[in-house]
């Protein structure tokens, strides 16, 4: 009887409302005479007027609520707008009500006793009883739909309580084919905090989710906030795999914008949500205009990045689309995904679609293509991009991403294109591969044509995109699903990651921005760790680490690195209007004279199959190249009779696959070694010094493997480990002795020293092992101060605002920091450099040039009032050396030998005095 009535409620018509209206609207003046003077039977004193009234305000409301569109609305799913909408309609009436009373009431047609109130009182009465019967439909649906028992659902626990929240579990109740029940939301607003929405209680933040589930039986939790960084959806998603419960998101707002899904729609939780970040702003209606009714050519249109650089132009209505691809395969798909999406486009002219299979090398088939089509802009996203594939077959790599971007330029300044946009990679920065390298001549040759036609031609450098067919994550997906194990490189290797969606509107942004010359980097964000993000998907996919899949390290690929760099030596970064993207501003200005001739060199060695000629000619062309051991070009001095030259060879890459394992399996170790007040003998600190212990070879000092962590990049994890171990180190000595004050100091590499989140990682470290910034002393080389003062400069006040202490190691090789002293004084002042470090061989000379260098960054030291560490001190001599020219501290063989750190607690023990007495 219940569910009849019901259907029979919600069958209701728009001609039923219409007749319920008039009904209300005969009996309201009525109703609010007798209101106004508590009356029942006002008909017996105002008969005449009150139907004049009411005719006349029911002809008045009806019309408006015809204007307003009240009749042909459907009430079954009336919403605050349509709320709104009654308010206003009812105002309006009471409005033209009230007019037309007091028009009728000074021309003596209506009685002057009547209430002056009673267009009011009648507007107020046809406001709640219009609104009450509307809105009882959706009250009397909200009712019927609602289960009435909740154990064949499953209960749903809603994170967030935002408009994706709110609009979730409005889904939810009125799907009951979800399947789903909402318990109650999480929400790290407390003012939200026990209040009720849509009949949904508000239990607690996020840190009590383990407590609710288990106090709620929640079976699912779903994670409701489309904007939030990935950082807070890990973490919840996190507590809920400890719980043992399902976990699920809506989409990102990313997946929302490019209408691939509904804000509402419930999916699983994907390795994309655990690295968003916040949503990146663009100046959609710039990005618009510069697009509107352009002819638009894009190579690689059938890739990952090409792909989506056709789907976000098509919303800009361009006049044409030239999908020009070698796959034809690819290029069919996002023809065929184009199409479907134009049958439902929005633009007064929706563009044409050309589909063009051409190969870029093919110069001929591209002057086709420019000859029919006049392009007015380019993006150029077709590239070869697989590092160790292009380290075995460079030719393609140059004839691919060299040539072809050379045969794009050439047509583009003879048929005056307007703008060219070329999508880089963070690899062609310090590239170590062919790929990287051929992908920075190619920057050179857009920068080298921006200069000759003064137009708009860029370069955009980003890093790794998550769902890319190149990217990790398939491969790990493929893995997973075939049981196992997942193939890693390296435990400690970095990269940068964003989503497609996101670089490409970095992408067309900088298209806008640039005017020309410019490498536009995109901030990729925190690097990632490789195995974290293949822990992630195992947990994803509902299994252990460990238990149903393993983790394996294969070791390095030919041309790979650990970690990624950001910045190229020489080049100026400045910010640009948008705040994900910066500018190098000098860019055009590093490109070497020669390059058409080296570029040519380059084609004809890619023509002969000759990748030796190519490695060669790239080092020439690219300085800051550095090809890893294994495709390493033999330079002038080094021996080629073949059994010596393979015995290197060998030895070279033994010892790399050595040093490799070494940092798995924990055969690196730390040395300390005291440094000593020279004028109270105290111990006032130590410096990590790393050994290596070879399982075969025994103690290895760095200089035998220092250069070849250089050159593979392990140097960058390695310095990490030694900074890590050293702080915990301290951090156990300074609660051992808590009444001495003590000091690390640990030194950075060259190429540690340039990591772009330098600052961030010593922070964390700092943090991790609950160690205070001024315990621990930075050291750098004057090498490094030479090569770039004014990044140098940068880097020191970044670390200076940490609180660290900083040190410059090596003073006086080469004797080039001197000058440097002299000339940029600012570097060394105001506190940012504690300790200048003499190196050894000053210490130890004794000649009277090195005596006049040393005594000369003596004066320039206490000039700048900056303490001198000696270091190399291993005899009387040489200590009364040292403290004749004021040097305040001292560490070498004649205080203590480097040792681990259970032999410094017992030095520590001795009332913290060096051995030797003086």
């Amino acid at each position: 009887m219940i569910d009849t009535l019901s259907n029979i409620w919600l069958r209701l018509r728009n001609r039923h409302f219409l007749a319920a209206d008039t009904a209300i609207f005969l009996l309201t003046p009525v109703l609010a005479l007798a209101l106004r003077l508590d009356k029942l039977f006002v008909y017996r004193v105002y008969g005449t007027d009150v139907f004049i009234v009411t005719i006349l305000f029911l002809v008045v409301k009806i019309v408006l609520l015809y204007l307003f569109g009240f009749y042909r609305r459907c009430w079954r799913y009336a919403s605050i707008d349509e709320l709104i909408q009654v308010i206003a309609s009812m105002t309006a009436a009471v409005i033209v009500q009230t007019w037309l009373f007091y028009l009728l009431y000074y021309n003596h047609v209506l009685v002057e006793d009547l209430p002056r109130s009673l267009p009011l009182l009648d507007g107020i009465l046809s406001l709640l009883l219009v609104g009450g019967v509307r809105f009882s439909v959706r009250a009397v649906e909200r009712m019927y739909q609602l289960p009435q028992t909740t154990y064949q659902y499953e209960r749903a626990l809603i994170v967030g309580a935002g408009n994706a929240g709110v609009s979730l579990a409005q889904t939810i109740q009125h799907n009951p084919k979800l399947g789903l029940y909402a318990v109650g939301f999480i929400d790290d607003d407390s003012t939200k905090l026990g209040l009720r929405i849509r009949g949904v209680r508000v239990l607690g933040d996020c840190r009590s989710i383990p407590d609710i589930v288990r106090a709620f039986n929640i079976e699912r939790v779903i994670i409701a906030m489309p904007t939030v960084s990935g950082k807070i959806v890990r973490e919840i998603v996190d507590r809920c795999q400890s719980l043992g419960v399902a976990t699920s998101t809506l989409p990102s707002m990313h997946e929302i914008l490019s209408s691939n899904a509904r804000i509402a729609s419930i999916r699983d939780v994907k390795i994309e949500d655990l690295l968003r970040r916040e949503p990146i702003e663009t100046d959609v209606k710039e990005v618009s205009h510069f697009l509107n009714g352009k002819r638009v050519l894009i190579t690689g249109a059938g890739g990952s990045i090409g792909g989506e650089i056709c789907r976000q132009v098509l919303q800009c209505c361009p006049a044409e689309i030239l999908l020009v691809g070698h796959g034809e395969n690819s290029v069919f798909n996002i023809q065929q995904e184009l199409k479907q999406t134009l049958d439902g486009h929005s633009c007064p002219n929706p563009p044409r679609l050309t589909t063009l299979i051409a190969d870029i090398r093919c110069a001929l088939r591209l002057e086709y293509t420019f000859e029919q089509f006049r392009p007015d802009i380019i993006f150029h996203a077709a590239a070869h991009k697989h590092v160790p594939l292009m380290e075995a077959n460079s030719p393609e790599a140059i004839t691919n991403n060299v040539i072809g971007t050379k045969n794009l330029l050439d047509l583009a300044l003879r048929y005056n294109v307007k703008h060219f946009v070329m999508i880089s990679t963070d690899k062609a920065v310090n590239p170590t591969s062919i790929m990287g390298a051929s992908k920075r001549a190619a920057e050179m040759l857009v920068l080298k044509a921006a200069q000759k036609s003064k137009k708009p031609f860029v370069v955009v450098r980003f890093g790794n995109v998550l769902g890319s067919r190149g990217s990790v994550v398939p491969t790990f997906k493929r893995q997973i699903a075939a049981g196992g194990p997942i193939t890693i490189t390296h435990p400690d290797i970095c990269r940068y990651f964003m989503t497609i969606p996101e670089a490409v509107q970095l992408v067309l942004q900088a298209a806008v921005i640039g005017q020309g010359g410019e490498i536009f980097m995109l901030k990729m964000g925190e690097p990632v760790k490789i195995v974290d993000l293949a822990k992630d998907l195992i947990r994803l996919s509902g299994y252990e680490v460990g238990e149903d899949i393993d983790i394996v390290y294969t070791g390095l690929r030919p041309g790979e690195k650990l970690y990624e760099e950001l910045f190229i030596p020489g080049e100026r970064y400045e910010p640009t209007q948008h705040e994900k993207i910066v500018s190098v501003s000098n860019a055009s200005g590093i490109i070497p004279s020669n390059l058409n001739a080296m570029v040519a060199a380059l084609c004809e060695a890619a023509n002969l199959n000759d990748s030796k000629a190519i490695a060669a000619l790239l080092k020439q062309l690219v300085i800051e190249y550095q090809p890893s051991s294994s495709n390493a070009i033999p330079n002038d001095s080094t021996v080629v009779s073949g059994d010596r030259t393979n015995w290197q060879v060998n030895t070279l890459t033994q010892l790399e696959q050595d040093l490799q394992r070494a940092l798995t399996q924990s055969e690196l170790r730390i040395h300390y070694q005291p440094i000593v007040n020279l004028d109270t003998n105290d111990i006032t600190g130590f410096e990590a010094l790393l050994r290596w212990q070879h399982p075969q070879q025994g103690l290895i000092a760095p200089s035998k493997f220092i250069d070849i962590a250089e050159n593979t990049g392990l140097i960058v994890p390695i310095g990490w480990w030694v900074l890590r171990q050293a702080c915990r180190q301290l951090q156990a000595w300074q609660q051992q002795f808590p009444h001495t004050r003590l000091t690390m100091g640990v030194n950075l590499s060259h190429k540690q020293f340039f990591q772009p989140d330098l600052s961030e990682q010593i922070a964390q470290i700092l943090q991790n092992v609950n160690l205070k910034a001024d315990s621990l002393r930075l050291e750098m080389a004057e090498n490094v101060i030479v090569e770039d003062p004014e990044h140098t400069a940068a880097v020191i006040q970044q670390l200076t605002a940490l609180g660290v202490e900083l040190q410059i190691d090596n003073i006086g090789v080469g004797y080039s920091f001197l000058s440097l002293l002299q000339q940029v004084p600012q570097i060394l002042q105001n506190n940012k450099i504690s300790k200048l470090k003499l190196d050894r061989t000053l210490v130890s000379c004794t000649d009277s040039e090195s005596s006049e260098i040393v005594q000369t960054i003596a004066v320039i030291a206490h000039d700048l009032n900056i303490n001198m560490t000696a270091t190399g001190v291993e005899t009387i001599k040489q200590l009364a050396r040292i403290r004749a020219l004021k040097c305040e501290y001292g560490q070498g063989y004649l205080f203590s030998r480097p040792v681990e750190g259970h032999a410094i607690e017992a030095l520590l023990a001795t009332r913290f005095a060096p051995i030797n007495s003086f």
